[in-house]
């Protein structure tokens, strides 16, 4: 009978410390495995879990503890196990009913990992509750929450080699099946920039769409795993072109994506900020972007959308490609731009064309993704009118500013993620709105020592904009003193912790409004 019980009780301290550990594996999944996303969420939050997992531990130390004092029964541990089954349960209940913005998606590596993790987990259980039936340690198995950012540290790092193994395996069979494809006439287009690729990517795929079939890597899957499913899941014989959307962190990344794509047509969107706290200086992430440039070198094309400075910079270095922009010199241009509730609408000239657009998306950026999108296709072969028809039938990307009523409000829902240039476009939109301008943001982040200055200056943007704002979380304060210093009402800055309690705010200001939704941090912010 011993024996069994002391198997219930191990299988269920398995379970617990396991699902304690979620938490935990979820950070790693939202810091893209990295272990220094995780720290600096432990960082950010203050240590919140780190401690909860020590509060449960004393509790269940000083409760077993107590218990054992004062009923000194024979086998007593069986009974005091059961505060600590009771602690658990209420832990998982105060720390999971708050849902996450971001679920834990339970992919294959994810599984892995839970997997491994949950043997280490039952090797704890093992150990405590042996320690339990020592005399003066009945409580050992109540400190195993302490053990739980050592387990799941451990997890990772014992399963990362094997995660590196699979990768490298699903990389190599994507650019087998590449080079297959290309030698049969398959075309690659790379996109890069520090913002506008997804809507870019969709642009092109419009435009090309018109006379070829094309292939596009889905949602925003932009890291090598990302086009490899593409690759391996999407890509059929038939497809003429693939368009990859390449996403970056750290030097390198570019180069990588490109040795993987094998890119024949490249088009970089822009240079800024974003990100600029793993890369270190905006010249990295200005020669990162450059990559793509260097790759094609002169056996392709690469279009430079120089509107933006920093790709105008990239262009100029290149000394070669197709501009796209303002300028005269540019075979893509675009002029009189307006937007409103309605979308945008501009003179595009592709040549000697000319054509009056008008698009549903959103934002001053938006003519200049075009334009750099029609030059492009004009050079795969598309004619210019078939461009500017295409743009008719564009929708917005979900979460970029994205249009939408919710009763007698207006939403411009631009959550999905946020740099200095994307924020102070998405300001301005607001800005064209009718009725009461309301803003709804946490502020930017990954920006390191630029933070602080790049979200004041977003301050500076919303109180020249908007009528409330409405700042959510720890960078308000930062945001809250750029918008005084140009003179908006300090009554008119509200401070949240939460989304939710800035919509439960948003719900009590009455009559007709736009409300700009900027940026909405994960988790591990």
């Amino acid at each position: 009978m011993e024996a069994v019980l002391d198997t219930i009780f191990v299988l269920v301290s398995t379970v617990i410390i396991s699902a304690v550990s979620i938490k935990m594996l979820h950070m790693y999944q939202l810091s893209s495995y990295r272990l220094r996303g995780v720290l600096n969420w432990m960082k950010l939050t203050h240590y919140d879990y780190p401690l909860r997992y020590f509060a449960y531990a004393f509790f269940a130390v000083g409760i077993t503890l107590l218990f054992d004092f004062c009923f000194p029964w024979e086998n007593v541990h069986y009974f005091s196990y059961l505060f600590y089954v009771v602690l658990g349960a209420v832990f998982c209940l105060v720390s999971y009913t708050k849902r996450s913005k971001v679920p834990l998606a339970v992919t294959p590596r994810m599984r892995r990992l839970i997997m491994v993790n949950t043997l280490f987990s039952c090797a704890l259980s093992v150990g405590g509750w042996g320690l339990s039936k020592t005399p003066m340690l009945e409580a050992g198995y109540a400190v195993l929450p302490l053990f739980v950012p050592i387990i799941c540290f451990i997890s990772y790092g014992l399963t990362y080699p094997i995660e590196r193994a699979i990768s490298r395996s699903f990389v190599r069979d994507a650019s087998e099946e590449i080079d297959k494809l290309k030698a049969g006439g398959l075309r690659v287009v790379g996109i890069t920039g520090s913002y506008g690729k997804t809507t870019a990517k969709n642009i092109l795929l419009a435009m090309l769409s018109t006379k070829y079939r094309v292939c596009a890597s889905a949602a925003s899957y932009n890291t090598p795993l990302g086009i490899c499913r593409t690759v391996n899941d999407n890509l059929e014989e038939s497809d003429e072109i693939l368009i990859a959307e390449m996403g970056a962190r750290r030097r390198g990344d570019i180069k990588e994506l490109c040795e993987l794509a094998k890119p024949d047509f490249g088009l970089i969107t822009g240079v800024g900020s974003q990100h600029y706290e793993t890369f270190g200086s905006l010249e990295a992430i200005a020669d990162t972007k450059y990559e793509l440039a260097e790759y094609i070198g002169d056996r392709g094309t690469v279009v430079f959308n120089t509107s933006d400075v920093g790709a105008e910079a990239l262009a100029d270095r290149f000394g070669g490609g197709v501009r796209a922009g303002e300028s005269d010199e540019c075979f893509a241009r675009f002029e009189d731009v307006s937007f409103g509730a309605e979308g945008s609408r501009f003179t595009l000239r592709l040549g000697s064309d000319k054509f009056s657009v008008h698009t549903r998306l959103l934002g001053r950026h938006i003519p200049a993704l075009i334009a750099a999108c029609a030059a492009l296709a004009c050079e795969m072969g598309v004619p210019p009118c078939a461009c500017a028809r295409a743009c008719e039938r564009l929708t917005p990307v979900p979460h970029r500013l994205e249009l939408s009523v919710a009763g007698d409000k207006t939403i411009i829902d631009d959550a999905y993620n946020s740099n200095t240039a994307g924020a102070k476009n998405a300001v301005e939109v607001l800005g064209a709105f009718d009725g009461t301008k309301i803003i709804v943001t946490p502020g930017i982040v990954e920006l390191g020592d630029m933070e602080v200055d790049a979200n004041k200056e977003l301050g500076r943007q919303i109180g020249a904009t908007a009528d409330i704002a409405i700042l959510v979380g720890a960078r308000a304060k930062h945001i809250r003193a750029g918008a005084l210093e140009v003179g908006m009402e300090e009554n008119k800055i509200n401070t949240v912790s939460t989304l939710a309690e800035a919509q439960k705010l948003l719900a009590e200001i009455p009559g007709k409004a736009t409300v700009l939704f900027e940026n909405d941090l994960p988790d591990n912010y």
